[in-house]
Formats: structure tokens, C-alpha cells, sequence
């Protein structure tokens, strides 16, 4: 999306966001013009979560990281997992010295999904806890544990796609109630998951978006999301469900 673009939805964003998440279902270090984004930004009075896998923390230099919108940056390590155990290692001392050097206000979380006997799992939160010298908590998905002030772990499953196959069936959802999702081509959708824009309520570049978000088919697609009326088919199987 050119930061021009941005700028213009951000700006119908505003009104209606408490946090601006820069992801869905793509890595934002990997946009050339990642400054300018978040330049906008702190022009808006956005609150910024900036996710990401923290391979290219340093593609754009520190300065990046004092950008008045940023609140917080969330750093996924499932895609370490991919490398060589030296390039993991590397990767990882980067990522906890960045966390202990990030200017202060910012806080750091750290994203660790799997199963506790996953070696992967044990390899890089040990880590964590030893760069840090924090006491090695016991595992427990769903639970953040604070490494310093700002700085967190946090645990849990591994994130079932929707769309994928039946999985396990769930019984809501918070898309269009506690968020939503705007696509690099101005889709607008329940949520981050649908990046293909299966569920798409309207488009941003030719509808305001606070038309968008109302009307009797929106709401009658954010109950059957919620699971008070049956589940969209797409949604069914996604990992992500509302508590209670």
C-alpha cells in the first residue's frame, strides 16, 4: 500500500481505533517505505503495534523506533524456527539486545507458539529468560510473563488458519467487534486472517469506511461471527475464538 494511500484510510481509521496493528498476514519490513507508514502515524495520533517476525529489525536503523506512534512492537519467533540453529542463535541475540535497548517507553513482546515439549519452543525461551536472567516460569499457553519492565513473553498454541479443512469448530469470534482489517487493495474485512478478503464488507477506496462498518448485512455477519447465529463457513475452523 504507497504511504499516500495509507495516510488517506489511517485518517478514517483514527476515529474508531484505540491500536493500529501494521500487519496482515505480511511482514512490514518488508515495505520500502515502512517510515513514511509510521511518519503518518504519528501525524494522525495513531497508536501503533508493529508485528513482526524481527529478521529485518534493523533494515531502517534505530531511529525508527522513536517514532511518537509507536506503543509497541510484537515480535513473532515462529519463523526462526525455519533457520539453522547458528543463524537462529544470531537472530535471537539481536532480538533480546534490541529489547533491552529499545528506547523506554516502548514495550517489547515477545511471541512463542507451540507445545511446551516442542524443541524449538524450549531452545528459544530458555534463551530468553537466560538473556534476560529472569526465572524460567512454567509454561502455560495464554500467559505473558514479564521479563523487565516493557518487556514480555508470551505463550500459547500454534494458530490454526481459517478456510483450511474443518479443525476444530469453534464457538465465536471477535472480528468486527473488537476489530478489523483494511487489505493493501482497501478491502475491508473482519479481521487480519482473511488477507484473501473472503469476507469482504466493502471497499475503503470507494466508500467511507464508517459506512462501511454499519448497516443490517454488516451486522448480521458480525453475529454470525460472534457465533450467535451459525458460523460463516470460512471462520468455522480458525484458531482464534472469543472467550466464554
Amino acid at each position: 500500500m504507497p504511504p499516500e494511500a495509507f495516510e488517506k484510510i489511517a485518517a478514517q481509521v483514527k476515529p474508531l481505533a484505540g491500536m493500529v496493528s501494521l500487519h496482515v498476514l505480511g511482514e512490514p519490513f518488508m515495505h520500502p517505505r515502512l517510515p513514511e507508514i509510521l511518519g503518518a502515524c504519528s501525524r494522525l495520533g495513531l497508536r501503533v503495534n508493529l508485528v513482526t517476525n524481527g529478521t529485518l529489525l534493523d533494515k531502517f536503523g534505530p531511529a525508527i523506533f522513536e517514532e511518537k506512534c509507536l506503543a509497541q512492537v510484537s515480535v513473532s519467533l515462529q519463523a526462526l524456527s525455519a533457520l539453522p540453529p547458528a543463524e537462529r542463535a544470531e537472530n535471537l541475540s539481536r532480538l533480546t539486545g534490541f529489547a533491552a535497548h529499545r528506547p523506554a517507553a516502548l514495550i517489547v513482546g515477545f511471541r512463542l507458539r507451540g507445545s511446551a515439549d516442542d524443541p524449538f519452543v524450549k531452545e528459544t525461551s530458555n534463551f530468553i529468560f537466560k538473556a534476560f536472567s529472569a526465572d524460567r516460569e512454567r509454561f502455560e499457553p495464554g500467559r505473558a510473563v514479564a521479563l523487565r519492565a516493557n518487556v514480555y513473553i508470551n505463550f500459547g498454541g500454534l494458530f490454526d488458519w481459517p478456510g483450511r479443512g474443518t479443525g476444530k469448530i469453534k464457538n465465536g469470534c471477535l472480528g468486527l467487534r473488537h476489530h478489523f482489517a483494511v487489505l493493501c487493495n482497501g478491502e475491508v474485512v473482519p479481521c487480519c486472517a482473511d488477507h484473501s478478503g473472503r469476507l469482504s464488507i466493502g471497499n475503503i477506496n470507494t466508500r467511507p469506511l464508517a459506512e462501511i462498518l454499519v448497516g443490517p448485512d454488516v451486522e448480521a455477519l458480525r453475529k454470525s461471527i460472534a457465533g450467535i447465529t451459525p458460523m460463516p463457513a470460512y471462520c468455522a475452523s480458525c484458531g482464534f475464538s472469543a472467550p466464554g
